[in-house]
């Protein structure tokens, strides 16, 4: 009853938050993605001829088709994209005229990942045209934010079947537990007042998974903006503490995933971070091990 707005409005406007993965620390141990993510190589059915799809299929390529349909039944859930890189705002990057140096590098890091993420995505599309694949980039950050809006009243409202179809495994999992534990005949209202800058797509990314005809698509997008949380009791009085505005950044993941060449919708993965000169570095040191 007595909690501050800071930590009731932590409780929702970040819960995302509370599943996130550190975009150069864990993800990049994630060993489904260790060999297979980001791979150039366009799949093995895109090289077969004529002959070779005369062939029967042996036992292997059966159990992958096998292993295929149940990994796309059993979860969507696979973590944030190993060396993601979110652009730290100008007010946590470094300074060029204290620390040029550390800027510099952290300026190249990131312009290369963005052109090994556009070469990727790139063949993405191209192995996956003859499914009608398109990528949509403009609509990415539209899509983050009316996800971003869906979820947050959901949450508040503790519709979990919404919840359910609109995020991933564990920040579903996450949500319907917080739901669950909340003060019986307790009432959330959230809403968003004002966005205080235009979202912005700060990564968009794309990997193959080791099945034909499947993969994922990741984009980080930074949504900014003003809002408020209202918590009501059973007797309908306000919360104390509740009902104030505030202004939030959050870096909301999305994710869509190709199962047997067909996307499925967008779905909310978490919120990630961002990305610092000294997490670059220790994944780098990591790699030398």
């Amino acid at each position: 009853m007595g909690r501050s707005l800071r930590l009731t409005l932590d409780e929702i406007a970040n819960m995302a938050h509370l599943i996130r993965r550190p975009v150069l620390g864990s993800a990049l141990q994630t060993p489904f993605f260790q060999s297979r993510a980001f791979s150039h190589a366009l799949p093995r059915s895109a090289f077969n001829n004529r002959e070779q799809a005369q062939q029967p299929r042996t036992p292997s390529e059966r159990s992958i088709r096998i292993a295929a349909k149940e990994m796309s039944q059993m979860t969507s859930d696979f973590g944030l994209l190993p060396d993601t890189i979110v652009a730290p705002s100008s007010a946590n990057r470094p300074s060029l005229f204290t620390s040029p140096n550390a800027l510099a590098k952290l300026q190249w890091v990131r312009l290369k990942r963005k052109a090994s993420d556009l070469l990727v995505m790139a063949i993405y599309r191209i192995s996956n045209r003859k499914h009608g694949l398109k990528i949509h980039f403009r609509k990415t950050a539209p899509t983050a934010v009316a996800l971003h809006q869906q979820m947050y009243t959901a949450f508040a409202a503790g519709n979990i079947e919404l919840l359910k179809k609109i995020t991933c495994e564990g920040l579903y999992d996450s949500f319907a537990s917080r739901i669950h534990s909340r003060p019986r005949g307790e009432r959330w209202e959230w809403e968003v007042t004002k966005y205080t800058s235009k979202p912005r797509v700060m990564s968009n990314r794309a990997a193959t998974l080791p099945v034909d005809d499947a993969g994922v698509r990741q984009a980080v997008v930074r949504i900014c903006s003003r809002q408020r949380l209202s918590r009501y009791k059973a007797d309908g009085s306000l919360v104390a503490g509740t009902g104030e505005e505030r202004d939030v950044m959050e870096y909301v993941v999305i994710q869509r995933m190709l199962w047997e060449g067909k996307e499925n919708d967008w779905m909310v993965w978490g919120t990630t971070e961002e990305t610092t000169l000294e997490a670059i570095e220790e994944a780098e040191r990591k790699a030398l091990e």
